[in-house]
């Protein structure tokens, strides 16, 4: 989940309530009979709440992120060896950037590719708290070579979280335009990183601002990212 500061929601929705009540007073001149006092009302009431309402949206979307501020440890991965004739893994993905998942995905092959989704956010949306965001996609396996992995088993598990109540309650393609026409959004890109299945091996991934990195924590992995053959 994001930190974002208190006004990202907070805001909007002060905003989308100052549009309700006009709205409901419009209504209520109207009712009574006072028509131009009605019509006034409605029309400075219905954009006040459309644009409050658009904005709590996209604040609501974005704590389905986790907020980066310049580089954050992401996630520990560790491989254990189930089958070495068939080259069987037990990778472990235990998130470490607050999210409480730990997950244990059977791999084959060569090396292990953990993938997220980034979002970097305009220089004025940075100045009032919103620092870049991502999203942890899955993990999955990889063969070093596409004559290799031609054919080959592909594994894949989910390490996302839960999904944010607003996705829940409006269609993402809405989401998505709001998020596009609110000029917060510098650009949305996918990111990845591999390293070496090896038994006993320890990484840690770390997004950066460029996006997802892995490096070895201990000797086992430390040999197996050296010693991996080049393509």
């Amino acid at each position: 989940m994001s930190s974002l500061g208190w006004y990202w929601l907070v805001i909007p929705a002060s905003v989308a309530v100052l549009g309700i009540v006009f709205v409901l007073a419009g209504f209520g001149h109207l009712f009574a009979g006072r028509i131009g006092h009605g019509s006034r009302r409605l029309l400075f009431g219905f954009p006040v709440l459309a644009v409050g309402t658009a904005f709590g949206l996209i604040a609501l979307n974005t704590q389905s992120f986790a907020r980066l501020t310049h580089e954050s440890d992401v996630a520990l991965v560790r491989v254990k060896t189930t089958d070495a004739a068939t080259g069987d893994y037990a990778v472990t993905v235990k998130r470490i950037d607050g999210s409480p998942l730990v997950i244990t995905c059977p791999l084959q092959g060569d090396e292990w590719l953990i993938s997220a989704r980034v979002q970097k956010w305009k220089p004025w949306a940075n100045i009032l708290g919103l620092d870049s965001t991502y999203a942890l996609d899955q993990i999955e396996n990889k063969y070093r070579t596409a004559t290799r992995g031609n054919g080959k088993t592909i594994t894949a598990c989910d390490l996302s979280g839960p999904v944010p109540s607003a996705n829940r309650m409006v269609p993402n393609a809405v989401l998505a335009w709001l998020i596009a026409h609110s000029y917060a959004q510098q650009r949305s890109f996918g990111s990845a990183s591999y390293m070496p299945l090896a038994d006993g091996a320890v990484y840690k991934v770390v997004m950066t601002q460029a996006g997802l990195n892995a490096e070895p924590v201990n000797d086992a992995a430390r040999k197996a990212n050296e010693t991996s053959p080049s393509p």
